[in-house]
């Protein structure tokens, strides 16, 4: 007997108007042991197949049709206390957004102990002692420590990690887990998938395994199924599907994956229109780059004591320095919580540094008052990680788009930026009734899209990429890219380009940096970091980069 059959699935989604099926008719199965990888792009219905199985969808839909049997018992018969019971011991899953997941005013040991203490009977200091290994086992860096602190404190990599541990505390038979790489830095990528490999082996456990990297479901998949716009378009092994997709949109999904190689044609391709833009960069480039980071040191005190007071400091940036040229991409890459994320906020003067300078276009940015470094903003941009605590769930998206335009007067009249924003979303690849919306009735990628229209609704100069594209499958993480690049092409714009992804790194970066523990351990062009990486740590970074 399998161990997850599902049979002629229907999920509806009630309008006002009518109702739109977001899962048409999908069949099925996951057997003990083995991984399933559901893939497409977003909003395809693959997170809401997964919220259909363990009856976690939103009030606003049902399913419609079809049966769910997980073990011979139909999910979709049984009581809803019962099914709290399954939740977690028999069934658990993993969620794209941890930030959203996660409960802001308890602890990450808080929210862990109460998943071991709801399915074993343990004392309190039993389930403290299983959370912190949990924690080791999923790569936190200091679990003892980790473990007493909110989620706002992590990185949004390190909240991935707690969000499998809490997944994994009751050793469930199935585990779905919905892009649960996706904001993991490559080296703690392949921890964890071997982590799920490891206990997928020991439990006998079933994987349903939602991802858009197509590399990463080739080294981990036996079986893949392939969904679009709510239907299974194609159903097969690991093996036939790589070297033979039978449907023209799975051969789509491979052709869209970013490579270096890409990168050479779109650049041979651009040839004299790249003569002309060297010129102009050269040019920009003996006046001094746009942006000059030197020495920047970012401490977070660790308090304690009855008083409260520092005891010791994490140095999450130590001694960062590097140079942007105008019209020029800078990749910064390593493993989450190395400090990435951290230096992208002190340059946009988000967080205060201890130490450093910071300078755009010649202009030391810790130095300028609110009102000068407010009209400066419309200069420089960033996109965050996470897009569904960047954008406000009480605005509608046009509101959001338009917000920025408005408040630095990028266009004079109303309608010009109602064109605008037409314009940005038909560039993010996202429909113009978008605009009547909230961020909340999109998915995750399709949110991350709207942050980058955000970002560029105001021409910036400068735009910080704080893993713009991880939430992106691969088909809409090719046409961001290429937008990224168009733009850059057309109006000279520089980014500074923080990710994990080193596909995307060989495809648009021209500088790469790496960190490592708050400080750049190697940088240089693209090519020279990628093919012969000369520090240590770089070389472990690349070797765990799964490959198709």
């Amino acid at each position: 007997m399998s161990l997850l059959v599902v049979n002629g699935l229907s999920t509806e989604i009630r309008g006002r108007a009518e109702s739109n099926l977001v899962v048409s008719d999908i069949s099925f199965q996951v057997e003990r042991g083995e991984t399933l990888a559901l893939v497409g792009e977003s909003g395809s219905g693959k997170s809401m197949t997964a919220l259909s199985i363990a009856r976690l969808l939103p009030p606003a839909a049902r399913v419609s049709a079809g049966e769910i049997k997980l073990s011979g018992r139909d999910l979709m018969q049984i009581s809803e206390r019962e099914m709290r019971d399954f939740r977690g011991s028999k069934i658990a899953m993993i969620f794209q957004e941890p930030m959203n997941s996660l409960n802001p005013v308890l602890t990450i040991g808080d929210q862990i102990a109460e998943c071991v203490r709801r399915h074993q009977s343990v004392t309190r200091l039993v389930a403290r002692q299983q959370s912190i290994e949990l924690l080791a086992a999923v790569g936190l860096p200091a679990p003892q420590r980790n473990i007493d602190e909110y989620p706002h404190q992590l990185s949004g990599g390190m909240r991935q990690r707690v969000m499998i541990a809490i997944a994994l505390a009751a050793q469930p038979d199935l585990l779905i887990a919905d892009e649960p790489t996706t904001a993991l830095d490559v080296t703690i990528q392949a921890q964890v998938l071997d982590l799920l490999k490891d206990l997928q082996s020991q439990f006998n456990m079933g994987l349903l395994f939602i991802t858009h990297d197509l590399a990463v479901v080739k080294q981990t998949a036996d079986r893949i199924a392939v969904m679009h716009q709510g239907e299974l378009v194609e159903h097969g092994t690991n093996e036939a599907f790589f070297a033979s997709p039978k449907h023209a949109y799975s051969r789509a999904l491979l052709e869209a994956i970013p490579t270096a190689q890409k990168r050479l044609q779109r650049d041979l391709e651009q040839d004299a229109k790249r003569v002309t833009e060297v010129t102009q960069l050269e040019g920009e480039a003996a006046v001094g780059p746009i942006l000059s980071v030197r020495n920047l040191q970012v401490h977070f005190p660790i308090r304690g004591g009855v008083f409260r007071r520092a005891v010791d400091y994490v140095r999450a940036v130590d001694d960062v320095s590097f140079d942007l040229h105008a019209g020029k991409t800078l990749a910064l890459v390593g493993e989450s919580g190395c400090g990435k994320t951290t230096v992208g906020k002190a340059i946009l003067q988000l967080l205060k540094s201890n130490q450093g300078s910071v300078l755009f276009q010649q202009h030391d940015l810790q130095s300028l008052n609110n009102e000068a470094l407010r009209k400066t903003r419309r200069d420089l941009q960033i996109v965050f990680q996470d897009p569904y605590s960047s954008l406000n769930p009480r605005m509608l998206v046009g509101d959001i788009l338009e917000e920025g335009m408005t408040a630095l007067a990028v266009l004079k009249t109303a309608q010009d930026r109602k064109r605008k924003i037409k314009l940005l979303l038909d560039q993010v690849g996202l429909p113009a009734d978008s605009v009547l919306r909230y961020p909340h009735e999109f998915s995750g990628g399709q949110r991350q899209r709207i942050s980058i229209a955000r970002a560029l609704a105001v021409e910036p100069k400068l735009i910080v990429c704080d893993e713009p594209t991880s939430a992106l499958d691969v088909s809409v993480q090719a046409q961001v890219l290429n937008l990224l690049i168009d733009l850059q092409a057309e109006l000279g714009m520089s980014y500074l380009f923080i990710t994990h992804d080193m596909a995307v790194v060989s495809y648009l970066a021209d500088e790469v940096a790496v960190m490592h523990q708050g400080q750049i351990v190697e940088q240089g062009p693209t090519d020279q970091i990628l093919l012969q990486p000369q520090h240590s740590y770089t070389q472990k970074l690349l070797a765990a980069v799964p490959s198709l």
